[in-house]
């Protein structure tokens, strides 16, 4: 996918942050971009709490951590990549310290729920609220097949996952599917473009449209398998029955690129999606694509 800058993943000492700080890990192998560990310890108590123990608390989670993710380099096939990893505590609130990092962030990762198992699928407050106000691309990121840290030679990546990406008749959404044909490629596995003609103003002119932008994906991914489902009904529920046998859903969202001076928002279909997917789910803002103005042109 289009990355901007570092990728920043929110830790919180949970199995679910620390399986998406190892997701991350994975992603940036052959990337140029490093990894960033925040870990936001916020006081219960503000006049209470002594911030010099909180720091210390949240520095001894980010060693441990650390710990475990070069050695999960470390054992990867091809050898460890060396992707820099930075480590910072801060102390404050999550949503707000990690809206700022997002800022300049190429793309914000999230576990799906701090406080419950890693299965869960609960969805905690900051990882619900965050994403519509970050300007980055974030995703949620909720484990599928297994732990991010099992060894990848005893489990070698599995053959046919599934990135389901929503498309419709907004640049929004052609964004999102540019990234989410980047990931598949990178995964080897198959991208899933969902459309909802009700949504869309006519099943001809859906038709064409989706039609259009498969035919585009290809051009700039031309060995990537491309399924196309054109269906009836609610965008979030088929969404949302999508996800149960997707890897990752991907959708677009508002961004600065096009509401200068504005934060980004979700709408319903991406909150409603956010909420119950049973996979990860990718949000990616809006950004300035020549190749994308052309084609809608």
């Amino acid at each position: 996918m289009h990355l901007s800058g570092d990728v920043i993943v929110g830790v919180d000492g949970s199995d679910q942050s620390a399986e998406a700080a190892a997701w991350a890990l994975k992603e940036l192998r052959g990337t140029e971009r490093g990894l960033r560990l925040v870990h936001v310890v916020t006081p219960a108590h503000l006049e209470i709490d002594d911030e010099a123990d909180l720091r210390e608390t949240g520095t001894t989670v980010l060693a441990d951590l650390r710990t475990r993710l070069e050695a999960l380099d470390a054992a990867h096939p091809d050898g460890a990549a060396g992707t820099r990893i930075d480590a910072e505590v801060v102390v404050g609130d999550a949503a707000e310290e990690l809206t700022q990092r997002a800022d300049d962030a190429g793309l914000l990762v999230l576990g799906r729920h701090g406080a419950g198992r890693v299965n869960s699928r609960r969805i905690g407050t900051v990882s619900f609220g965050l994403p519509g106000h970050a300007l980055s691309a974030v995703l949620v990121h909720t484990v599928t097949a297994g732990s991010e840290f099992d060894d990848p030679a005893s489990h070698p990546a599995r053959d046919g996952g599934r990135i389901v990406v929503g498309l419709d008749t907004s640049e929004y959404s052609h964004v999102a599917a540019q990234d989410a044909a980047s990931l598949a490629v990178r995964s080897g596995w198959t991208l899933h473009v969902l459309v909802a003609p009700d949504t869309l103003g006519g099943r001809d002119a859906t038709h064409a449209g989706a039609e259009a932008a498969v035919g585009w994906l290809h051009e700039d991914f031309p060995d990537l398998t491309i399924e196309l489902e054109e269906l009836a009904g609610d965008p979030a529920q088929l969404l949302l029955t999508a996800s149960e046998t997707a890897d990752l859903v991907v959708l677009g969202k508002r961004g600065a690129g096009v509401f200068a001076g504005m934060t980004s928002q979700l709408g319903r279909t991406s909150s409603a999606v956010l909420t119950d997917a049973a996979s990860s789910v990718l949000l990616v803002p809006y950004r300035r694509d020549e190749r994308l103005r052309a084609r809608l042109a």
